[in-house]
């Protein structure tokens, strides 16, 4: 698995690891070099031909605050899968556009959400390839996580009203 360039910002997509196990393709008859397993679309589920994607800085000086916002937005604190990509690398596949995120974290709902727009079937498999190729995938534990919210609640940084959950 390649690791993105230093100096260059990434984008942050939620998954599921499992889906995105490379033994996968190595079990997939026929499953070309340019190619990867479909589960993995399932991640990457589209709404209006756009995708949601978090804004990581180069320095991942804002990665935790962006996994309490995904967090946020689940029924209940568990383990936070993630896969992190060069964002030019995305940015090769469509135009990205900041929107307004919408989880209880509120700098990153203002600051770090994106949608990667007038998206294809084509591109959605395109950036699924790159995700499985390139991306990062890294797993947070539920204990951590539970350390992130409350760090995060401490801080005011997350709006209580828009939690799913208590902590």
């Amino acid at each position: 698995m390649k690791r993105p360039k230093l100096g260059m910002p990434y984008l942050l997509r939620k998954i599921r690891r499992v889906r995105w196990d490379p033994q996968l393709k190595a079990e997939l008859p026929g499953c070309a070099d340019d190619d990867c397993p479909s589960d993995c679309l399932v991640d990457l589920k589209t709404a209006d031909c756009a995708l949601s994607l978090w804004h990581v800085e180069d320095d991942k000086s804002n990665l935790n605050d962006v996994a309490v916002a995904l967090a946020t937005n689940c029924d209940n604190v568990d383990h936070l899968d993630y896969a992190l990509v060069a964002r030019e690398e995305v940015e090769a596949i469509g135009l990205l556009q900041p929107s307004k995120g919408a989880t209880a974290h509120r700098a990153a709902n203002e600051q770090w959400h994106w949608n990667l727009v007038n998206l294809t079937a084509r591109r959605v498999a395109h950036l699924a390839y790159i995700l499985f190729r390139s991306a990062e995938r890294v797993r947070v534990s539920k204990k951590e996580m539970v350390r992130l919210i409350r760090d995060a609640l401490v801080k005011q940084k997350l709006d209580r009203d828009k939690m799913k959950f208590g902590v």
